[in-house]
């Protein structure tokens, strides 16, 4: 079955084997280059294939960014989910009380008021007049002030406020320190009976008994001093 056989010339029948033969062969190759494209999906060898697999990765990955959500897990910004998304805190906005206000200070000079007063506007000779040192708080907020004793004065003074004739520092009893706290307007006050005699410092024996006449009383506290205030011996 090898050799041909026919009534033409041999060669022939070669020459249509041959070409058969090379028609098989070629058929084969197609085939397995279009089995190889199609399951491969794009190799090296399809070059076209790469191309489209990247502009379809392209055109999918916008789409996955452009598009709305299609699943019920997925909230738009702004949106609320119960299933994934916690509640906002709210933010409270009641204010507590207010803080205390800071302790009060000293009581500067500008602040206090100081005032010598008599208890009558005249008294006879002989009589004890009643004198009251008068310390007010004529600021507009508490403050304290030292009044100890060795701070307060009450002096009595001829008319004129020129010749001084009896003064309650030139004998007492030393005291503790006296720091009153003074609300603005509060006002402090000491009394004291003078005797109507003259006195000397570190406590001397009382003098005379003044004559009947005009005097004036004065206030201090330290360094302030009250206005006189008038009063008479009669």
């Amino acid at each position: 079955m090898i050799e041909p056989t026919g009534p033409l010339d041999p060669s022939v029948y070669w020459r249509r084997r041959a070409v058969a033969l090379g028609c098989s062969i070629l058929v084969v190759v197609l085939l397995a280059v279009i089995i190889s494209s199609w399951l491969g999906g794009g190799t090296q060898a399809d070059p076209q294939g790469v191309a489209n697999k990247q502009s379809v990765a392209t055109t999918s990955s916008k789409r996955l960014t452009s598009s709305p959500p299609t699943s019920g897990t997925i909230a738009a910004a702004g949106a609320s989910s119960s299933s994934s998304a916690s509640p906002v805190p709210t933010t409270s906005t009641t204010t507590g009380p207010p803080p205390p206000p800071p302790p009060p200070g000293p009581c500067p000079d500008t602040s206090i008021t100081v005032e010598g007063r008599v208890a009558q506007p005249s008294y006879r000779v002989g009589q004890a007049p009643l004198l009251t040192l008068v310390i007010t708080n004529s600021g507009p907020v508490a403050c304290k002030r030292e009044v100890t004793r060795q701070l307060r004065e009450l002096l009595v003074l001829t008319a004129d406020g020129n010749t001084r004739l009896w003064s309650s520092s030139d004998c007492y009893y030393q005291q503790p320190p006296d720091t009153r706290l003074l609300q603005p307007g509060e006002q402090a006050t000491f009394s004291i009976a003078w005797a109507g005699r003259t006195s000397s410092p570190n406590c001397a024996p009382s003098g005379a008994l003044l004559p009947a006449g005009d005097y004036v009383v004065v206030g201090k506290l330290g360094n302030l001093t009250s206005r006189p205030t008038p009063f008479k011996l009669t």
